[in-house]
C-alpha cells in the first residue's frame, strides 16, 4: 500500500505505531526514551541544587525550596508523570543534604524541617500529577483535532470519488495516515452472496478469507489475534449500510485492516476511529451502487421509450398499405367471374396472410401505446360475467371444437375495470390455449374472489411453459421453447401483462401435471351503492 499521503492531507504526518503505546504525555524531548527523559528530570534537579548552593548564605531556605517545586512542574512537563514522581523525592533528598543544617547529611537538626519535606514533597507530588495530566489531555486534544482533521480530508476525498477504485484508494491512504494497511472485500457479483473477492491487487491468505467471509455473513467485527506471526490482517470490519426501504441492514463488503508490525494493540487503541472510516468507505460504495443502479434504469428507460416509439411508427407506417392489400385480395377472391380457382386460392392466401400481419402490426401499435403510457383506461363498475361472455362469443368459430368450461365461484361483486381491454386480456389467453393445446382438448375458465382481488384462471392441457420461463414469457417478443412449433409473435402474453399492470393487478403463469394455467387478479375496490328508485 501507498504509505505517502497526497494534498488531501497536508497537515497530517504519518503516525507510527509504536508512538500509539506511549501513555505519558511530552511537549517536550518526544523522540527520547524512558531512561533519557528520567535522565533529563535528574539532570534539572540536579541543575537548580548547582545554581542555588552559592546563593545558600544569601538566600532564605524558603526561596530555595520554590526552586526545587520549580524544578518538579518542569520535569512534569517535559518529560511525564514517571520522572515527575523521580524529580519530587529526588529534589526533597538534595534540599535536605545540601540546604538544610547540618549540611552534607540527612540528619535534620530541627524537627521543623520534616513538616518542610512532607509539604514540599507533597506540593511536588500533586503538581507533578496536575501538570502530567494537563499535558495529557492538550496531547490527547491535539491528537483528537488531528484525526478529526483526517476524518473530515477523508470524507472529502471520498466525495469526489467516482467508481469503489477511487474510494478504495482513498480509504488506503486514510489508514496509511495511521501506519496501517487496508484490503477491501467485496460481492464479486451483485447476485454472488457471501463470495468475497479483495479490490486491487492485494490478496489474503485462505485462513483470512476464512475470517473475512464469517464478518461479512454474520455483520460483527471480527479481531483475529490468531494470525499473529501469520499475517498482519488481524481486524476485520464488516461494510454494512441500513437502506431507507429497508429495516435491516445490508453487508456491502469487509475491510480488512492490519498493521505491518502484527502488534494489535495500537491498532486497538484506534479502532473507534477506523470504524467511523469503515462507516464513511460503505456509505460512499452504497451511493454509488445507487447512483449506478439510477444510470442504468435511466439508461433502460432511454432504450425502451425508442423501442416503442419505432414500433409505434412502423405499425403505424405498416397498417394503412396493408389494409389497401387485404382489400385488394378480398376484392379478387369475390370477383365473379374469375375463372381460375389457382388465382382465387392465391387471393384468398394473400389476404389471410394480410390479415395476420395486420392484426401483428394492431398489436405492436397497442403494446407501444400501452408501454408509453398514451392508453387511458375507461373503467367502470360493471359485472365480470359480461366480459367473460363477449369474449366467448368472439372467439365462437374457433371455439367451437374445442368443450370449455366456465365455472363462476360464488356471487362475486361489482368490479371497476376497462371492458374493451379486459376482453382483450381474456381473448388473449384463450387463443393462447387453443393454440398450445392438443386439439379437441377441453379448456377450463375459472372466476372466483380471493382476498380483496378478482382471480380469472384459463387452464388448457399440453405440455405447458417451460419451468425456466414462466415469468420470461410475459415480456414483449420472448417465446417459450415448447411454443416455437406453433406460429405467433410474442405479444400477447406481453399485452396482457401490459393491460393487466394499468389496472393494478397481477398475471402470472403455473403449470400443473397435464397443462397450464395462466391467472390475472383485478382489485375488488369498493362497489357504489345502487339505491332503488321509488315507484310513483
Amino acid at each position: 500500500m501507498a504509505a505517502h499521503l497526497p494534498l488531501f492531507y497536508p497537515s497530517c504526518r504519518k503516525l507510527h505505531p509504536s508512538s500509539l503505546r506511549k501513555t505519558g504525555a511530552r511537549l517536550k524531548f518526544r523522540s527520547l526514551s524512558t531512561t533519557q527523559r528520567y535522565a533529563v528530570a535528574a539532570s534539572t534537579c540536579l541543575a537548580v541544587m548547582l545554581l542555588s548552593l552559592p546563593l545558600r548564605d544569601q538566600v532564605d531556605v524558603a526561596n530555595i525550596d520554590m526552586l526545587f517545586v520549580l524544578a518538579v512542574f518542569a520535569s512534569a512537563i517535559w518529560c511525564g508523570r514517571g520522572p515527575a514522581v523521580m524529580a519530587a523525592f529526588f529534589s526533597v533528598a538534595l534540599f535536605d543534604f545540601f540546604f538544610i543544617p547540618p549540611y552534607y547529611s540527612f540528619a535534620v537538626a530541627d524537627a521543623q524541617y520534616l513538616i518542610t519535606f512532607a509539604v514540599m514533597l507533597l506540593v511536588g507530588l500533586i503538581t507533578s500529577q496536575l501538570v502530567a495530566r494537563l499535558a495529557e489531555r492538550t496531547t490527547a486534544a491535539q491528537e483528537s483535532e488531528r484525526q478529526t482533521r483526517l476524518l473530515h480530508a477523508f470524507s472529502r476525498e471520498l466525495g469526489v470519488a467516482l467508481d469503489a477504485e477511487q474510494a478504495m484508494a482513498a480509504t488506503t491512504r486514510f489508514v496509511a495516515a495511521f501506519g496501517f494497511r487496508a484490503i477491501a472485500l467485496l460481492p464479486s457479483l451483485p447476485d454472488s452472496g457471501s463470495v468475497l473477492s479483495p479490490l486491487g491487487q492485494e490478496r489474503l491468505t485462505t485462513l483470512e478469507l476464512s475470517f473475512a467471509h464469517s464478518a461479512f455473513e454474520q455483520q460483527r467485527i471480527i479481531e483475529a489475534d490468531t494470525l499473529a506471526g501469520v499475517s498482519d490482517v488481524i481486524l476485520f470490519l464488516p461494510l454494512v449500510v441500513a437502506p431507507r426501504e429497508q429495516r435491516a441492514q445490508v453487508a456491502l463488503g469487509v475491510l480488512a485492516i492490519g498493521t505491518p508490525e502484527q502488534d494489535p494493540q495500537p491498532l486497538r487503541a484506534l479502532r473507534s476511529l477506523l470504524e467511523a472510516g469503515a462507516d464513511q468507505f460503505a456509505r460512499t460504495l452504497d451511493y454509488l451502487h445507487q447512483v449506478e443502479a439510477a444510470r442504468i434504469s435511466a439508461l433502460h428507460s432511454a432504450e425502451e421509450r425508442l423501442r416503442t416509439s419505432i414500433l409505434a411508427s412502423l405499425s403505424h407506417d405498416l397498417r394503412t398499405p396493408l389494409t389497401s392489400l387485404v382489400g385488394l385480395a378480398d376484392e379478387l377472391t369475390q370477383r365473379p367471374g374469375l375463372g381460375d380457382e389457382a388465382v382465387a386460392r392465391s387471393a384468398g392466401t394473400i389476404r389471410d396472410q394480410a390479415l395476420a400481419m395486420h392484426h401483428m402490426l394492431s398489436n405492436l401499435l397497442e403494446m407501444a401505446r400501452l408501454q408509453g403510457g398514451e392508453v387511458r383506461l375507461n373503467k367502470e363498475w360493471q359485472p365480470v360475467d359480461d366480459v367473460i361472455g363477449s369474449s366467448l362469443r368472439l372467439l365462437g368459430p374457433a371455439l367451437a371444437s374445442r368443450p370449455v368450461d366456465v365455472q363462476i365461484l360464488g356471487d362475486l361483486p361489482l368490479v371497476c375495470f376497462d371492458a374493451v381491454l379486459i376482453e382483450r386480456v381474456v381473448c388473449n389467453l384463450l387463443e393462447n390455449a387453443l393454440k398450445y393445446s392438443p386439439a379437441g382438448s377441453p379448456i377450463r375458465l375459472t372466476v372466483r374472489s380471493a382476498d380483496a382481488n378478482l382471480e380469472i384462471g384459463i387452464r388448457n392441457q399440453g405440455q405447458g411453459f417451460p419451468s425456466d420461463a414462466l415469468k420470461s414469457v410475459f415480456k414483449l417478443f420472448v417465446r417459450g421453447s415448447a411454443e416455437m412449433a406453433a406460429s405467433g409473435t410474442g405479444m400477447g402474453l406481453a399485452i396482457c401483462q401490459a393491460i393487466v399492470a394499468a389496472h393494478h393487478g397481477e398475471i402470472w403463469a403455473e403449470n400443473s401435471a397435464d397443462g397450464a394455467t395462466v391467472h390475472f387478479t383485478l382489485p375488488l375496490g369498493v362497489p357504489p351503492t345502487l339505491t332503488e328508485e321509488s315507484v310513483p
